[in-house]
């Protein structure tokens, strides 16, 4: 209950000041126009439409990125030769902005789908990977000597305890990049698109549909709170031992 008093706040305080003309309603419209017109767009299905566009992009792109970044950190956290052939390749990539390969991805795949899905993979891959080497590499050695003298073998100390100990860094690394991955989307969208969240918002700001540019917003920011709950609670699941402080 506590938890949404401070946006229902922000959203009485926005309304009281543009119905008494206290703030400009062509560049803020008050949150009642606002919300209806989300409103016509959901019953017209176009935001779905839109929603739908961006979410299968950043989902598949997501996907990609969890399934080569944790096996990759994993690796270059437990073999050192990994990680010295690895660590100079993935520096010199990690700090160059997704949005600058764009036009490269734009010309390797076209305008479709598949530039967008690259670009998503390419920002969330960082993220997962660096928490997911950090994981394995801080593991506790009190761990590893007394799984040593049960007599676990190297494979056996990987799969059991290494990995196991990480899962609160990879999950950290995981919701960071499903953040980025909403980030970079939009981003790749206003670029070369014709559908998605990004299209949308860059058409209405074209148009000045100012209640526009605000529904994509909102959606976003739907989008990303509800897949942060959702990795939270899978996370408990997953992870019953771990307590936050």
């Amino acid at each position: 209950m506590y938890k949404i008093l401070s946006p229902m706040a922000v959203l009485v305080i926005w309304e009281f000041l543009a119905r008494y003309g206290l703030i400009n309603t062509l560049i803020l419209p008050p949150p009642s126009k606002i919300f209806a017109h989300f409103g016509e767009m959901i019953l017209s299905m176009e935001i779905l439409v839109h929603t739908g566009s961006s979410l299968g992009r950043v989902a598949f792109g997501f996907a990609l990125a969890v399934l080569t970044a944790i096996p990759l950190g994993i690796l270059m956290g437990w073999f050192r030769v990994v990680d010295t052939i690895v660590d100079p390749l993935v520096e010199l990539v990690r700090p160059v902005s997704p949005i600058a390969i764009l036009p490269l991805a734009i010309l390797w795949f076209g305008i479709g789908d598949a530039s967008k899905v690259f670009i998503i993979w390419l920002s969330c891959t960082f993220p997962i990977l660096i928490n997911t080497y950090t994981g394995v590499k801080g593991l506790d050695r009190s761990l590893i000597y007394a799984a040593t003298s049960l007599g676990a073998t190297n494979w056996e100390l990987l799969r059991t305890v290494a990995i196991h100990a990480a899962l609160p860094q990879i999950y950290a690394g995981i919701r960071i990049s499903v953040g980025i991955g909403l980030i970079v989307i939009i981003s790749s969208e206003m670029i070369a698109a014709r559908q998605g969240l990004g299209y949308m918002i860059l058409t209405a700001q074209q148009t000045f549909n100012v209640e526009e540019i605000f529904v994509g917003i909102i959606v976003l920011g739907l989008l990303g709170f509800l897949a942060d709950q959702a990795l939270r609670r899978s996370k408990q699941r997953l992870m019953p031992w771990h307590r936050e402080i």
